[in-house]
């Protein structure tokens, strides 16, 4: 079985990013619903998901639209967001991409650890007609193996996966295949390998996603900012319940 505990492992080289905007945490913010205002301290920001610790929670529902005003170190920012999830003296909200006016974002993209079952095939690219057409080189034509294997995806984000594959594969750093994932819809999408492991019984891949269309992108943002504020959730919660040592 591959230790997935072993941070290399979760590693795909393609979403490593500044966290400037952690300069939020423990900013004053005001949260505002038609006819209600209410105060609270933002807690916690990663990715596209803020969390605001406030006594006043429960005037809040699930899917209220609400305006923001974020009192921050460095400067006063206000956003539109929603509220995607409640927990005892807390809300979670979206932070909405380029909402930061005046501080640089560079969002680290969080990943997500899931146990996700898909099926792949190798393909290999045939350059030589997008060449005689002066074609650009990533717009050559991919060619699919006749044959599907099966992988269970370990963790994902935006810019790409983690995956397993039982036994010995012949994939590489390189290799591309074409993958259906499915994580509650079915993605399929073309995977570039970017590092492979092999510890005896089983392969693990790191992959990058290859032109996701608009449609898809916005499926796998929804699906990761679900499990982002589920996994926050349930971490804070095993942790709240952890007994205190003295």
């Amino acid at each position: 079985m591959v230790d997935n505990r072993s941070s290399n492992k979760d590693a795909y080289g393609a979403d490593k990013g500044m966290t400037s905007t952690k300069v939020l945490v423990h900013s004053r913010t005001v949260v505002e619903k038609e006819g209600y205002v209410s105060t609270g301290v933002l807690s916690h920001v990663e990715g596209e998901m803020i969390e605001i610790e406030m006594s006043e929670y429960k005037s809040f529902d699930l899917g209220d639209p609400v305006s923001l005003t974020i009192y921050s170190p460095v400067g006063i920012h206000r956003m539109q967001s929603t509220i995607i999830g409640k927990a005892e003296g807390s809300l979670a909200v979206i932070f909405p991409p380029r909402s930061l006016i005046g501080l640089e974002e560079k969002r680290e993209m969080p990943r997500i650890e899931v146990y996700h079952d898909g099926l792949f095939r190798p393909v290999t690219g045939d350059r030589s007609g997008a060449e005689a057409q002066g074609e650009a080189a990533d717009e050559e034509e991919l060619v699919e193996s006749a044959l599907d294997f099966e992988l269970t995806v370990r963790n994902i984000s935006f810019s790409g996966i983690g995956f397993q594959v039982f036994g010995q594969s012949a994939l590489e750093p390189d290799d591309r295949v074409k993958a259906t994932i499915k994580i509650g819809f079915e993605l399929s999408c073309t995977l570039e390998i970017v590092r492979k492991e092999y510890d005896g019984e089983q392969s693990f891949y790191g992959a990058r996603f290859q032109n996701l269309d608009e449609l898809q992108q916005r499926a796998l943002r929804a699906f990761l900012l679900r499990e982002q504020v589920a996994t926050y959730y349930k971490k804070k919660q095993e942790k709240s319940a952890k007994p205190r040592s003295f």
